[in-house]
């Protein structure tokens, strides 16, 4: 900021700055092409080493002229020397080369060799990258133009295949592959064809080249010349090897002898043996492999074969895993080349210590690599290439340093593919070397020796070592081992084993096994690790398979023959087919360790259940009865049963569950009678639980179960007793095994009979049964449900179960089925289980259904559907339970009489209850209609002297009649047919199912009764949800009822006609309201439902029709209100038929011209007419004002309503609505006379209000009392609308006269009435909800009440005070019902004003008083809320000290009682709008009062508890929407569903924007913490809104101030305020804070016109009078400014505060010393007086 601008770098004469792309092109463009001087290149006169490959640096300088010059642009950048500038290059290319045509690129191909060659190996990994794809295009382009160019092309494209860098070898192996199809025999004629380029290109690179000459004319780092020289040796090798790979099998290798002895006789070749880089040398000892590979290049080398020799053999015990691979490819084939290949070597001091320290050393990482060449080299070891070197030495030093491989420890760990190559190399060698001695027939006794020797060293002593170690290694060993012991047995069994020597090695390997295991499990304490290792061991030897597990090695048999490897077959066959020592040495080493755990576990301890489990395993092996008897000494089963089974008391489960297993193998060798006397006496009196579940398992399962004697054993009291606790076990563990058990008891012989008794299966059953009536908690509820409906058609037949414990359980599925619904616990699987079985046991007669099982099963019904709220899809599942019930339970009745009068019973029996009785249906019905009046929707027509329901009885009558209904619905509803479908010959399959095959044909009148009733109740539902707030349950509940309602009108069925017959008949008798609604439903027949949107007007045609004709005109009014909402616009009018008629009763022609009205004037456009509808209304309206004259009681004026009949106070009631909605529409189409009527009516109905308030419970006193307020509601609506509006003659008197005559009595006695029916009501019950409903209408009429006369008459009258009224208006701010809350919050608000007009005069009087707040703090009006602000911060303290401003307080907060806390934010709001309300100087004094008492604290405290836990946790970061906080209007604010937290953040932003200074006193005095909270959250979310609405409200302000000008600068949040008199100017810039309104305002002065001081003096009085006062900062500067004034007028300023005006009074100094003359504040003198201790005045010091 403030600096110089840039400017672009200065270059010499303006010159552009120099550019190397930019030559190029100006190169291409501008430079005529020369011809010749290419030799003059740089690179120092080095000749081209082959023809076609000039030197890196050799790039062309001229270009065909047939080249474009966009393309020598893009060639010269290739051979640039920034690696940017060539990858941009080449990206040019590669799009160069996609547009062209194959012409184009022909001119471009001599030049891209050269290229090619210098970017394959260039430094930049990308270039590479980059270069190989651009070969890769354009070989794929060109394809055959290529071909003279290969030769130039495959020697670095080749070599390009070996790039270190992964994707451009990739590349360039993909596109050789590509070009050459992937075919071997044209990759080898490439080779040959280019053999002599590939072999120069080879030799130059690897004998010529040095890091230096590969980086001539490059600038490149040492390390980078070396890294490509690196490359280049490396691809070049690879390079040789690919070639001799591919071109092996060419005839003629002439030339490629030659080339390859030029490059074997140099002697640089040879280095790359001993590189450093492991990369090259194993790239070298590749290129030998290849040679020595092939019979055809043998000759090369041959002359250099003792270097070759010895460079190979050197390198043995390489370490590299890249190099040894290749190393040791070459021993093996010069080993197997030549036969002399030991005479170059010193066997014992070159070859021998590296070979052991190889061995000893894992092959050092790479046993994968090397492991397998250990046999091809160990098979070509002779004595005479041992030279003078023992073989037997060897072979024992060999092993010898190889078994360390096994037995020593590494760190790390080898990896479990070395272990396992390198025990695969160790046992083919050793299997190797032992059968070469077998195979020698004259070998002498010291070589079986030596066998032995290599036996016990190298396998029996790794055994020992491996029993006792954690080796990784012992499953390798131990199966290795048995294999090799399974090969020797089958060679001797095969008679292969030549001196005997397999059975010598066979006879010491167990004598030796005998040894160890006998030895080691000798002790006390066996090691388990020991145990495990062991039975290892012997499952080994068990499995033992005697051929080698890789496929790859042979082994030569005597005669020369391979041994095949044996056909696939399962390890156990093969052991066994192979291994004779199995059922010999290795069953006798089983039964001793059998022996030895069962000795050890017989002596107890924690040993005992581990030994038990191994002894399991070794039975395995073994199961025949010799093996069992050897286990003891008697060698009886018997006596081995008996030591089996006397373990069991001590075992764990596990190793109780392997002896039974062991038992139970044992017992089928035991003679059949002793065997189920032995079970019976012995095993069934075990008592350990476990041993009793493991053993009724095996009873019970097959082929015992089957057997008569355990059928018997099955039924003995005490197995009764074992199977009914297991039953109780399985509820409470949910074990599968037990309760597989449990199912094994049901299993059904042929004849139907279990294997249990009846008493064993109830036990069974009631135990089971329990979860089902528990909760759904957890998985057992299904799994018992399962169970028992598994079972149920098992236990209900052949009396395997008693009756009385079948219907228990029956009647506990059935109200398992009614009661849940799928759900967390339980699966629509298992219900549909549950639900089935009872409905089979029904249909199938287990269960018989007499009268006391149905009273049983109704009572079930009755009380699940008195229990809780129902919600829809419970009520359904319960249905259609029950439909099935009435269904199974008479479908085996053949009579049908019977039938019926059977179903009949049993729908009568289900669905009566004394939750839905004809008395509560009735009281219902009257609620609804009552209800539905009040909101003025219907005229309740029929006489009824209470509307009382208990608010509880809803719910659960509806909850019995969606019930009933959907029951009946289910029975009664007919599915329509299937479509027909247009193929032939569709015929009914087995999968087809009669929808309608189980519904009811015919219908009883109880069925019919019942059905109406239903409907009726679902019609005052409706109702009943479009005028009440109800929860959302119970509105679910009413749209799962009407929509089953209506779905059954829509049906085809005869029984929705003869419904449809008694409901016209029913309202045709004019009997109830609610009959008339029920008419609606008609809308849904099929007849009027096909015709949608037009059903209603044809309904409503028929019904006038209908109802007209009969003279049932109170029907076909109520009728028409119900219908009205969906009747299109003008679809009644003058024309109609009941318009010809003449009704006897005023409220139905009032009621007619209310329909007509709203019907015909809701549209936006209406016709002339019209206005005949309007005119007859008012004539209408003008007859009955006659009438009144002449009969003074028609219409009730100044009466009590309770003792008139009902049908005159309805007259009058829909002719007041009338009235009222003709006054709202229509108010200039009134006379003079009407607005007579209107006055004079409205004057004498509120005193009939007022004397008829007391019986508000009466229905029709209710409906009078709405239908008044509503008339006084819309009449002074009026009457403020044309106030403001010019207006005819007789508006103006008709206005007037209200005012003078009629206004102070009306809204007098309108709120004297309102004050009767809710100053401490008392309720009668069951009438609460027409109360409130009451409330509901009335309390928005009190909004337009004139507070002013309210205000007068309390202030004047004894009864009814101020306190009274102040009282009352409090105590309904705690109401329950919001709509009332709401009216006292705007009554107390209307009165404020009243309120501080008396505070102002009062506090006028007291400022001449020195103790300015005695009288005034005590009884001004803020002081009436102190009571209630005490009650409510007691009730709020709790929530305010569980929040101290701490994150971590957020997460542990309790909810907010919503009712508690509305009242007392409620409370506030009324404080903020009174002080708001105030001037200035009165709202010091009540903000004063508020300070002083400290309620502001609490208040404040509280609004930061209830705000969103979101933003609180947010506050320090606006994270989200400051919405929250913005200004509620009055209609948000009525909304019931106002969320809490909404309200709190509006009232902060209320509480900020009217009483800044409050809370900021409050701020200031927080602690740190705090403080901090409140200050990040007000920065984030509310200043900004504040900010912007102060300015905007001082930009948009109308009114100027005479000598003062402000202006507002919203962006830098600045106000400046100029103050001008005269010639001289002051000016103040006022800048708010981030955080305003708590911080502080800044002040700054401008131009002033007085001195510094002044200066200083104004800007100080205005911060002070910007913190500390409660406004705006308009009214701040307007306070400034009128102290301006005064002072330049003269007035005298205050002595003490020095200002004209009082900081807080906003009073003008008028308290003055007798003695000085001097004046001051009363404020000021007073707190002078207080600080000073003195009454002396403080300027002269004279008493004052």
């Amino acid at each position: 900021m403030g600096g110089k601008t840039k400017q672009a770098p200065r270059t010499k004469n303006n010159a552009k700055p120099s550019s190397s792309s930019r030559t190029a092109e100006l190169l291409g463009s501008n430079t005529p092409i020369f011809v010749g001087f290419s030799a003059q290149a740089d690179g120092g006169g080095l000749v081209p080493f082959a023809p076609g490959f000039a030197s890196a640096e050799q790039m062309p300088d001229s270009f065909d002229a047939n080249i474009s010059p966009q393309t020598q642009i893009i060639l010269r950048k290739l051979s640039k020397k920034d690696p940017m500038t060539k990858k941009k290059a080449l990206q040019e290319i590669q799009e160069f080369i996609e547009v062209s045509d194959l012409d184009t690129l022909k001119n471009i191909l001599p030049l891209w060799p050269k290229y090619y060659h210098n970017l394959a190996s260039d430094p930049e990994h990308n270039v590479r990258e980059l270069c190989q794809t651009v070969l890769q295009q354009l070989m794929s382009k060109c394809k055959r133009a290529m071909a003279p160019y290969l030769k130039l092309l495959v020697p670095v494209w080749v070599a390009s295949r070996f790039d270190t860098y992964a994707p451009a070898a990739s590349i360039a192996s993909q596109s050789f592959r590509d070009t050459f199809a992937g075919n071997a025999n044209r990759t080898r004629e490439v080779c040959l064809h280019c053999q002599t380029e590939i072999l120069e290109y080879a030799t130059r690179n690897l004998t010529f080249h040095t890091p230096a000459t590969l980086s001539l004319g490059k600038n490149l780092t040492p390390e980078e010349a070396e890294q490509k020289y690196q490359r280049v040796v490396i691809s070049s090798l690879k390079l040789l090897s690919f070639f001799m790979e591919q071109t092996a099998l060419a005839e003629d290798l002439t030339q490629v002898k030659e080339g390859l002895g030029t490059l074997v006789a140099h002697q640089k070749f040879w280095s790359y043996a001993k590189h450093k880089v492991p990369p090259i040398k194993a790239a070298w000892f590749e290129c030998i492999y290849h040679v020595l590979q092939s019979v055809a290049l043998l000759d090369v080398i041959t002359s250099q074969k003792t270097q070759v020799i010895t460079l190979s053999f050197q390198f043995i015990d390489e370490a590299d895993p890249i190099v040894a691979p290749h190393i040791w490819g070459c021993v093996l084939l010069l080993q197997s080349n030549y036969e002399d290949w030991f005479v170059p070597l010193n066997i014992r001091k070159a070859l021998l210590p590296k070979l052991s320290s190889l061995l000893r050393n894992a092959f050092n990482r790479n046993a994968q690599a090397i492991c397998p060449n250990l046999l091809p080299f160990l098979s070509k070891i002779t004595p005479a290439s041992l030279q003078d070197f023992d073989i037997y030495e060897f072979y024992q030093r060999f092993f010898g340093d190889m078994k360390l491989a096994i037995t020593e420890k590494f760190d790390p760990p080898l990896a479990k593919s070395d272990c396992t190559v390198i025990h695969n190399a160790y046992f083919e060698c050793l299997r190797f070397l032992l059968q070469q001695i077998n195979n020698d027939k004259e070998r002498e006794a010291k070589v079986d020796e030596f066998a032995s020797g290599l036996l016990q060293r190298n396998l029996l002593e790794p055994i020992g070592w491996l029993l006792r170690s954690e080796s990784a290694h012992v499953k390798n060993f131990f199966q290795h081992s048995s294999a090799l012991v399974a090969f020797w047995d089958r060679q001797i069994n095969n008679g292969l084993d030549n001196g005997g020597l397999y059975a010598k090695l066979l006879n010491q390997f167990w004598t030796r096994i005998f040894e160890l295991v006998t030895q080691d499990l000798a002790v006390e304490q066996v090691e388990e690790q020991l145990l495990a290792h062991v039975l290892l061991l012997v499952q080994d030897l068990h499995m033992a398979n005697p051929s080698l597990e890789s496929p790859s090695v042979k082994f030569a048999g005597v005669d020369g023959e391979q041994i095949s490897k044996e056909s696939p077959s399962t390890p156990v066959k093969r052991a066994q087919e192979s291994a004779k020592f199995i059922q010999k040495e290795l069953k006798q080493l089983v039964v001793r360790l059998v022996r030895i755990c069962l000795d050890k576990a017989s002596a107890g301890g924690d040993s005992s259940s581990r030994c038990i489990e191994q002894v399991r395993t070794l039975t395995k092996m073994f199961t025949d009865e010799k093996f069992y008897k050897s286990l003891t000494d008697s060698a009886e089963l018997i006596a081995t049963l008996d030591k089996f089974v006397a373990l069991l008391g001590h075992l764990n489960d596990d190793a109780s569950e392997c002896v039974v297993e062991i038992v139970f193998e044992i017992l089928p060798l035991v003679p059949a009678e002793q065997r189920f006397e032995y079970i019976e006496k012995a095993l069934l009196k075990l008592p350990q639980h476990r041993v009793q579940n493991l053993l009724l398992h095996r009873l019970l399962s097959y082929p015992l179960c089957s057997e008569p004697a355990v059928r018997q054993m099955l039924s003995s009291p005490e197995t009764c007793a074992v199977i009914a606790r297991i039953a109780e076990e399985v509820v409470v563990d949910n074990n599968r095994e037990k309760l597989n058990l449990l199912h094994k008891c049901f299993f059904q012989t042929d004849s139907g009979d279990i294997l249990i008794n009846a008493a064993t299966v109830d036990k069974i059953l009631l135990a089971m049964c329990g979860p089902l009536e528990q909760p759904l908690t957890d998985d057992m509820v299904e799994v018992c449900g399962s169970f028992i409906a598994q079972i149920m058609p098992v236990i209900c037949g052949n009396e395997n179960s008693s009756l009385a414990v079948r219907q228990q359980i029956f009647l506990k599925l059935y109200k398992f089925s009614l009661e849940h619904r799928p759900e967390d616990y339980l699966s629509e699987d298992t219900l549909w289980e549950i639900t089935t079985s009872w409905q089979d046991a029904l249909s199938s007669k287990d269960i018989q259904i007499d009268d006391g099982m149905l009273k049983n099963c109704a009572k079930i019904v009755e009380d699940l559907a008195n229990a809780s709220e129902l919600k829809a899809d419970n009520l359904d599942g319960m249905a259609e339970a029950m439909a099935k019930f009435v269904i199974c339970s008479t479908e085996n009745i053949e009579d049908e009489e019977e039938r019926l009068a059977h179903i009949d019973e049993t729908i009568v029996a289900l669905l009566t209850s004394p939750l839905k009785t004809s008395e509560k249906v009735r009281k219902f019905e009257n609620h609804c209609v009552f209800l539905e009046a009040l909101e003025g929707n219907v005229s309740a027509g029929v006489a009824f002297e209470s509307a009382s329901l208990e608010k509880e009885e809803i719910v659960p009558l509806l909850q019995r009649t969606a019930l009933n209904f959907s029951t009946l619905y289910k029975l009664v509803y007919q599915f329509p047919p299937p479509q027909v479908t247009d193929e032939a010959d569709d015929e009914l399959t087995e999968d087809y199912c009669d929808l309608n095959a189980d519904v009811l044909k015919k219908w009883s009148e109880s069925l019919i009764t019942e059905l109406l009733q239903c409907i009726r109740v679902a019609g005052a539902a409706e109702s009943w949800l479009e005028v009440s707030q109800i929860e959302p349950s119970a509105e679910q509940l009413v749209l799962f009822l009407t929509v089953k309602v209506q779905s059954f009108m829509g049906n085809s069925s005869e029984l929705v006609g003869i419904v449809k017959q008694r409901l016209e008949l029913a309202a045709a008798q004019q009997s109830s309201v609610i009959d008339c609604r029920l008419l609606g439903y008609l809308t849904f027949c099929p007849q009027y439902a096909a015709f949608e949107e037009s059903a209603t007007i044809l309904l409503h045609e028929d019904l006038s029709e209908l109802l007209v004709t009969q003279g049932v005109l109170k029907a076909y009014v109520m009728s028409l209100q119900y219908l009205l909402p969906k009747l299109s616009q003008k679809a009644i009018g003058l024309s109609s038929a009941i318009m010809r008629t003449e009704p006897g009763d005023i409220w139905v022609k009032a009621a007619v011209f209310h329909c007509l009205l709203l019907n015909n004037f809701e549209g936006e456009v209406n016709e002339q007419t019209d206005r005949n509808i309007i005119a007859s209304a008012v004539q209408f309206m003008t007859s009955v004002g006659e009438k009144q004259s002449s009969q003074k009681d028609l219409l009730h004026y100044n009466v009590e309503l309770l003792k008139q009949p009902y049908e005159s106070v309805l007259n009058t009631v829909e002719f007041i609505k009338l009235l009222t909605q003709v006054l709202q529409r229509f108010p200039y189409e009134l006379s003079i006379k009407n607005w007579d009527a209107i006055r004079i009516g409205l004057s004498s109905w509120v005193l009939t209000v007022s004397k008829s308030m007391a019986h508000y419970n009466d229905p029709k006193t209710s409906l009078f009392i709405v239908a008044v307020y509503q008339l006084f509601a819309a009449l002074i609506s009026f009457i403020r609308s044309e106030r403001q509006k010019s207006s005819t003659e007789v508006l103006k008197n008709m206005v007037d006269e209200w005012d003078s005559v009629f206004a102070k009595e009306v809204n007098v006695v309108l709120f004297k009435s309102y004050y009767q029916l809710t100053h401490e009501a008392n309720v009668e019950s069951g009438m609460q909800t027409c109360y409130e409903a009451l409330l509901e209408r009335l309390t928005p009429t009190l909004e337009l009440l004139d507070y002013s006369f309210v205000y007068a008459f309390c202030k004047a009258n004894s009864k009814i005070t101020l306190d009274h009224l102040c009282n009352f208006l409090f105590k309904q701010l705690h109401s329950l019902q919001y709509a009332v809350r709401l009216s006292a919050v705007n009554a107390i608000k209307q009165l404020t004003q009243h309120f501080v007009a008396d505070d102002i005069e009062l506090n006028e009087r007291q400022s001449e008083s020195l103790d300015a707040s005695s009288t005034i703090s005590k009884w001004h009006f803020l002081n009436r809320f102190e009571d209630y602000l005490t009650r409510y911060e007691a009730l709020t303290k709790k929530y305010v000290e569980e929040f101290s401003f701490k994150l971590t307080d957020l997460d542990d907060l309790e909810p907010i009682d919503r009712h508690e806390a509305l009242s007392y934010l409620l409370l506030w709001d009324c404080i903020i709008n009174a002080c708001a309300k105030s001037p200035v100087a009165l709202r010091a004094v009540y903000t004063n009062w508020l300070n002083d008492n400290r309620y502001e604290e609490n208040f404040l405290h509280f609004l930061f508890r209830a705000m969103p836990v979101d933003i609180l946790k947010n506050h320090s970061a606006k994270v989200h929407s400051n919405g929250v906080y913005k200004e509620l209007t009055w209609s948000q604010l009525k909304d019931r569903q106002l969320p809490l937290e909404r309200y709190v953040c509006h009232l902060y932003t209320e509480v900020l924007r009217k009483l800044p200074a409050v809370v900021r006193k409050w701020w200031n005095t927080c602690q740190s913490r705090q403080k901090n909270f409140v200050d990040n959250l007000t920065t984030n979310y509310v200043s900004s809104l504040i900010c912007s609405e102060e300015l905007k409200a001082i930009a948009n302000r109308k009114e100027k101030h005479e000598n003062m000008q402000v202006t507002v600068h919203a962006s830098t949040r600045e106000v400046l305020a100029v103050y001008a008199i005269d010639e001289a100017r002051m000016e103040l810039v006022i800048t708010l804070a981030p955080n305003y309104p708590l911080g502080a305002v800044k002040v700054e002065c401008g131009k002033q016109i007085g001195g510094r001081a002044s200066s200083r003096n104004v800007g100080m009085q205005l911060t002070i009078f910007l913190t500390h006062q409660n406004g705006t900062i308009y009214d701040g500067l307007t306070m400034w400014k009128t102290n301006l004034d005064k002072k330049f007028e003269g007035v005298e300023e205050c002595y003490v505060c020095y200002t004209v005006i009082h900081q807080d009074t906003c009073q003008l100094p008028k308290l003055t010393c007798k003695t000085c003359k001097k004046k001051f504040h009363g404020p000021c003198l007073y707190k002078w007086f207080t600080t000073s201790s003195k009454s002396t005045c403080p300027i002269c010091r004279n008493v004052f």
